[in-house]
């Protein structure tokens, strides 16, 4: 009776906290265990794009948005209580300019119009969030039971070609960037388009340069090979990815190679692990190519017969791709990752970059960021240690952030002192 009792009032405790139920298979022990570290630790997950339906949606984070859909046709991962149930401590909203812009214009605005949503949520809900900058702000937030909203730019076009507008972004709260998007630009070459740049052009490492004085991170998601390299190269304070996988799991170009991997774990920066099934999982890619071509000419006459209700195309595509499922990789692929990152690079290198609202569907066993206490559970089940875990949760991030406040601190000591140099010469 005793041991019923107990299972029942673990699971009871499970969804209170954090909104997952202990899974069928799961080891009540482990996952009570799993529950403690989860809620004791600083978690900081590296991108989020419920930014975009914020703006394009005019969604509130106080909605309940379990089991609803983006306009664009993908589910919500996101809402104000579903973000209290995960234990995150700092979010990273993103700050998403897509590479379009660059045809139509309008860069600097969309990203302005971003940073806006993101103060005026916070502002709407002082009781639960508050805006963070600091690394000291984000462990204050977890003494204070907050929720830190950061903010990192997605695409470097935002900053229009402008150191000045880099510096603003900064003022503003911006405290990442990440250099490209899905497209090449004028400064720096996207991971899966043409190669214009040879990496970085000598204005992109100014703006590398700029960046480390300013204690803004550089953020190497999107970008190619050779940009890694390049930034590697350049950068006096540690580098991240906000949110890409391993590519020796997953041979995805949005992946990071493991000569990288080692490069950063010399470099002191942080890889925050991708939730995409296919950045996690090679078969699921191929899978869901295939079912694309397979089903495109059906989905060419649903674009036509919906063509002026994209809501109605949404639910449509919807249905046709659960009359045509494809397997899904499980949660615990996410850890995978994690242990292939310790294998190559050491366990200080690995962080969660969860890219909710950003991805079509998330791992099996996961509907939304309630349930990111399951990626705790795994590790321990792996036998990962509370220290390791922990870090990999926000504190291999948070240490990265506070080193590159530190080098952005001594750059601006020497700038001064070389300044004072000039004008007493």
């Amino acid at each position: 009776m005793k041991i019923y009792l107990s299972l029942f009032l673990v699971t009871i405790f499970s969804i209170a906290s954090f909104g997952q139920a202990m899974p069928k298979d799961a080891d009540p022990a482990i996952w009570q265990k799993a529950l403690k570290i989860h809620r004791s630790a600083i978690i900081i997950d590296g991108h989020n794009d419920i930014t975009s339906p914020m703006v394009d949606d005019d969604f509130d984070l106080s909605t309940n948005s379990i089991g609803k859909y983006h306009n664009d046709g993908d589910p919500y991962h996101t809402d104000l209580n579903r973000l209290k149930l995960s234990g995150i401590t700092g979010e990273f909203f993103s700050i998403y300019v897509s590479g379009n812009t660059l045809k139509t214009g309008g860069s600097m605005r969309r990203a302005m119009d971003l940073i806006d949503a993101t103060y005026r949520e916070v502002e709407k809900h002082p009781e639960s969030l508050k805006m963070c900058f600091t690394a000291a702000d984000i462990v204050k937030a977890k003494k204070d039971g907050k929720i830190c909203a950061l903010m990192g730019i997605e695409g470097g076009y935002a900053i229009e070609n402008s150191l000045y507008a880099l510096r603003n972004f900064y003022r503003l709260g911006i405290r990442y960037m990440t250099l490209t998007h899905n497209v090449t630009h004028d400064w720096a070459d996207a991971h899966n388009d043409e190669k214009r740049n040879n990496g970085l052009s000598d204005f992109g490492k100014e703006v590398v340069k700029e960046m480390n004085r300013l204690g803004m991170l550089i953020d190497i998601s999107h970008v190619s090979v050779k940009v890694m390299d390049d930034v590697l190269d350049i950068s006096t304070a540690p580098i991240i990815a906000s949110h890409s996988s391993a590519r020796g799991v997953a041979n995805h170009t949005r992946n990071v190679p493991d000569e990288i991997l080692k490069r950063v774990a010399k470099n002191g920066g942080v890889m925050m692990i991708n939730f995409y099934p296919a950045f996690l999982d090679d078969e699921y890619n191929k899978a869901e190519n295939e079912r694309s071509a397979r089903l495109k000419p059906q989905i060419d006459a649903l674009k036509e017969k919906f063509k002026d209700d994209r809501l109605a195309f949404n639910e449509a595509e919807r249905k046709l791709f659960a009359e045509n499922p494809i397997p899904v990789p499980s949660y615990t692929r996410i850890v995978d990752h994690i242990d292939h990152m310790k294998r190559v690079a050491g366990i200080d290198i690995v962080g969660i970059g969860s890219d909710y609202d950003g991805v079509p569907l998330l791992p099996a066993g996961m509907e939304g960021m309630e349930d990111l206490v399951l990626v705790t559970y795994e590790m321990l089940k792996r036998g990962y240690t509370e220290t390791e875990i922990k870090k990999v949760l926000g504190g291999n991030f948070l240490r990265a952030f506070q080193q590159a406040e530190k080098v952005a601190k001594i750059n601006t000591r020497k700038i001064s002192a070389e300044g004072r140099l000039r004008k007493i010469k």
